[in-house]
């Protein structure tokens, strides 16, 4: 992915760009996630919290998610639109729905988690890895790794 790269909610009211590259991108299917997009999955880049500059303001909502990890959510408090997660799993980074990227077409994820919380309606992307639940410390690892290299 180019960077740097924008986005913004519905409305514009909240927008952010981000001058480094995501450290990584996944499709997550737990039910947090499904509830909170109101469809079968999240599709979430992480970039490190420093490259983030946004303006307006984002509105969150912390819940425990499925892991037992803390994520906070953020939205639009104009229109609702999903931008942001902010999880306890990597704090460091900030998480991005990938349909706020003005480009969304550039997002590219590397694996997919949760996949035994997908729906049976949803299709899983054939290509990607699967994990069946969150990362484990090994498997998250891992999926660093291979988004550096």
């Amino acid at each position: 992915m180019q960077t740097p790269f924008k986005g913004q909610c519905a409305c514009g009211a909240v927008r952010y760009e981000s001058t480094a590259a995501p450290t990584f991108a996944w499709l997550c299917h737990c039910r947090d996630c499904q509830r909170a997009s109101g469809s079968a999955y999240c599709a979430i880049m992480y970039i490190p919290r420093e490259a983030l500059t946004v303006s307006g303001e984002a509105t969150y909502f912390t819940v425990t998610a499925e892991s037992g990890n803390a994520v906070s959510r953020g939205f639009c408090g104009a229109c609702g639109a999903p931008m942001f997660i902010q999880a306890e799993l990597a704090p460091a980074l900030q998480g991005v729905w990938a349909a706020s990227l003005d480009q969304a077409d550039t997002f590219n994820p590397s694996v997919q988690v949760w996949c035994d919380s997908a729906r049976s309606w949803d299709t899983l992307h054939p290509d990607l890895p699967r994990i069946a639940k969150a990362p484990s410390e090994a498997e998250f690892a891992e999926i660093l790794t291979a988004a550096s290299a």
